[in-house]
């Protein structure tokens, strides 16, 4: 009815009751916006004043700086295949990036641990407070969550003051012989080095210029994940070497696998409980006199380029690399972006780093799928990277949060949580007639889960042992007693709509959703170019991913970015990774055996590059074999013309397995065996072998062929032939960069 048809006495009724509504809520909300203006900015927990005077802070290295003699690697006894990345939020709160001066944003207190950081009260450190140091190196985050978790149990504690650490952030070390009390969280990358950032100080720790650590206690986390072989062995080679130097470790080391949080907790409660019952000299005994000075804190450094602070380069070129005739067809692409005055170098064998944003559909449809405006204000991450205009708000429309911020693939098994309590705490639950807030629920949702129930909250046949089918909020609590590997299976064909939509009766706090939600992820792609080629501009070669699941199409993140999203003249937030571990011989005069087929091919034509275009005149290179494979010749042949031509012309030997192209499947490990005289051949003559691709299958079957060509050329068996390939391996020309 419009307000026209009423009485007056109706109309004037309604008018007060406008009025008396505005004057209620009016201070309510000035109140809230008051609070959250004015609160105080939180105290950063700083160990500068710690140290002895005349302690020299690290310096930040250039990034064309050479690095250190002493490597890492040659600390680590056997190499480990690439970590999984492992995340996992302590709390939501940590997560929310705070701007000097101003407030912390504000987040769903029911999503907080007790012994957060976030929830200690700041306050400057006591003078009978004793110092600690927490020390993190991290590939993905996961490592820098429990550190903060860590921090915060420190601070609890009421005896102890910590100071948080980046590995990253000291590339030529740390005055650690300052130290009395050292806690170490580190993830293991690629073939068993540390996080790509912590590199250099991992060197500089392995190397002569570490200092004696006698009077250090210390303890390590270390991150890794047990379906690889070398479990974990960034941080124990980091737990060996801080205990050869002296240093003595006061609680034993815990071998985290993937996202134990039990496990980690575990550690953390021996770590505190250990330093708690350390005679650990105070601050004011530690420094000579009052505490006072202990909160100054030096300006801060300037990041090098990197994941928190990637160059915005434009984009010169995007040339397609396939012949699409069909759906099924694979679409690969060329990018090819400037560096500007960036002065960002790169070799051979390093990646570059996209940071993409999530397909506009897609987060219109989870926007849709929690019933909120799509410009509500949400708090800005703590991982969210610098942008090209530097953001000086600590909030963000939720459609520019979830764009940039977060994964919308991949949730956190605590978002079933946050689900049933939100269909728990319902007075009125939402509409069961497959809508939400007006929409249909979308195909597919109705797929069996693991313990045989389907999404809609009916039994598989309808029945549950003849009662009457499960509820949403039954099924929930079956799903999260089920355990991991059925939580896993339940999560793997779905994204954050699609859980949503399966258990539409939930109405979830928005804060609460977000902080079940993992951040989005930069993407790596081998480099397939050489800056002998061009000097401020780098290439990458991308499969664009495009697939099926639970009956509706999906898409890859970064490759549909760059392949259907971005332009040429457009920038794109990158960063170079660097990966030192796979690197063409020092001599060129070396022979190179490359496998490399579909994307895998990516380093090897910037191998190829390098060699020839670096060639001075009577440089003598050693011979060159690539092993290419893919679908057909006259479709996906990825720079088809230029190995037949680097072929035709004697700079490569090339073998090629088009695994479609005939009767029978084909592919480069087949070549391998049919080789495997020249192989041997080439591995005898002191060459170098590289494998680039996938791992799930490729990688693990060229190896197997590899090993039967060292044991059939040897005669003296399988045992023989691993320990051969292992020797490769030692002297770094047996190198891997593959990828799941």
């Amino acid at each position: 009815m419009g307000l026209s048809k009423l009485t007056l006495d109706e109309r004037t009724t309604i008018k007060a009751s406008w009025l008396w509504t505005g004057l209620v809520a009016a201070p309510v909300a000035w109140y809230v916006y008051s609070r959250l203006r004015n609160r105080p900015p939180p105290r950063e927990a700083s160990f500068d004043a710690f140290l002895r005077p005349g302690a020299k802070a690290a310096k930040v290295q250039r990034e064309d700086k050479p690095r250190p003699a002493a490597n890492f690697s040659a600390f680590l006894k056997r190499p480990e295949q690439a970590q999984k990345p492992v995340r996992q939020a302590a709390s939501f709160s940590s997560f929310l990036r705070k701007q000097p001066g101003q407030a912390e944003p504000a987040a769903a207190a029911a999503t907080e641990s007790p012994t957060d950081a976030e929830s200690i009260i700041e306050a400057g450190p006591g003078p009978e407070q004793k110092p600690v140091t927490v020390l993190y190196g991290t590939e993905y985050g996961f490592s820098k969550e429990i550190a903060e978790k860590l921090l915060g149990k420190l601070k609890e504690s009421g005896a102890l003051w910590p100071r948080l650490l980046d590995m990253a952030e000291h590339p030529e070390g740390y005055p650690l012989e300052a130290e009395q009390a050292l806690l170490v969280v580190c993830s293991t990358q690629g073939d068993g080095v540390p996080p790509s950032e912590a590199r250099e100080f991992c060197d500089w720790l392995a190397g002569p210029a570490a200092p004696k650590l006698a009077g250090l206690n210390f303890s390590i986390c270390a991150l890794g994940d047990t379906s690889y072989t070398h479990f974990c062995a960034c941080g124990k080679a980091i737990d060996s070497r801080l205990e050869q130097l002296g240093a003595k470790r006061c609680a034993p080391r815990a071998d985290i696998n993937r996202e134990d949080w039990k496990a980690v907790d575990a550690w953390i409660e021996s770590a505190v409980g250990s330093l708690l019952e350390l005679p650990l000299k105070t601050l004011v005994q530690s420094t000579g006199g009052p505490a006072s000075g202990v909160q100054q804190q030096s300006a801060p450094k300037q990041k090098r380029w990197g994941k928190q602070r990637p160059y915005y380069g434009r984009v010169v070129a995007i040339e397609g690399l396939c012949n699409i005739t069909s759906s099924d067809d694979k679409d690969t692409i060329r990018v090819e972006v400037d560096l500007g005055d960036s002065a960002l170098t790169y070799i051979p064998g390093d990646a570059l780093g996209i940071l993409p944003t999530n397909c506009p559909q897609g987060l219109e449809e989870l926007i849709e799928a929690l019933g909120v405006a799509r410009d509500t204000q949400v708090p800005v991450p703590s991982w969210h990277y610098e942008e090209a205009q530097a953001r000086t708000e600590i909030t963000m429309p939720l459609h520019e949060a979830l764009s940039l911020c977060y994964d919308l693939r991949a949730p956190k098994p605590e978002l079933l949580t946050v689900l049933l309590s939100s269909i728990q705490k319902s007075s009125q639950p939402r509409a069961q007639n497959g809508h939400q807030n007006g929409f249909a629920v979308k195909d597919g949702i109705d797929a069996k889960l693991p313990n045989g129930y389907l999404a809609n909250g009916h039994a598989a046949n309808g029945l549950q042992n003849g009662h009457a089918p499960v509820t949403q909020e039954e099924k929930l609590k079956q799903l999260i007693a089920s355990g991991e590997a059925s939580i896993e299976a339940y999560f793997e064909p779905r994204h954050v709509t699609d859980v949503l939509h399966d258990f539409n009766e939930a109405n979830p706090d928005l804060q609460k959703v977000l902080a079940a939600l993992r951040p989005l992820l930069p993407r790596l792609y081998s480099i397939s170019s050489s800056m002998l080629e061009g000097q401020r501009s780098v290439q990458i070669t991308v499969a664009t991913v495009r697939y099926e699941s639970l009956g509706r199409p999906r898409i890859g993140v970064t490759s549909t970015y760059l392949a259907e999203r971005l332009k040429v003249g457009d920038v794109v937030p990158v960063y170079i990774h660097k990966n030192p571990d796979f690197r063409l011989p020092e001599d060129p005069a070396r022979p190179i055996i490359m496998v490399g087929p579909g994307t895998g091919l990516a380093p090897f034509r910037a191998f190829m590059q390098e060699r020839l275009l670096g060639k001075a005149d009577g440089t003598s290179l050693g011979q060159a074999v690539l092993y290419f494979g893919c679908r057909r010749s006259d479709q996906d042949y990825l720079y088809g013309d230029l190995l037949e031509g680097w072929a035709a012309s004697g700079s490569l030997t090339l073998f090629t397995a088009f695994s479609r192209q005939q009767a029978h499947k084909v592919y480069v490990q087949d070549r391998l065996r049919e080789s495997g005289q020249l192989l041997w051949r080439l591995l005898e003559s002191g060459g170098h072998f590289y494998v680039c691709g996938d791992a799930a299958h490729m990688a693990g079957a060229v190896e197997e062929a590899l090993l039967a060509i060292i044991e059939a050329q040897q005669g003296n068996g399988p045992e023989a032939a691993r320990a051969y390939l292992a020797d490769l391996t030692a002297q770094q020309r047996y190198q891997r960069d593959i990828w799941y």
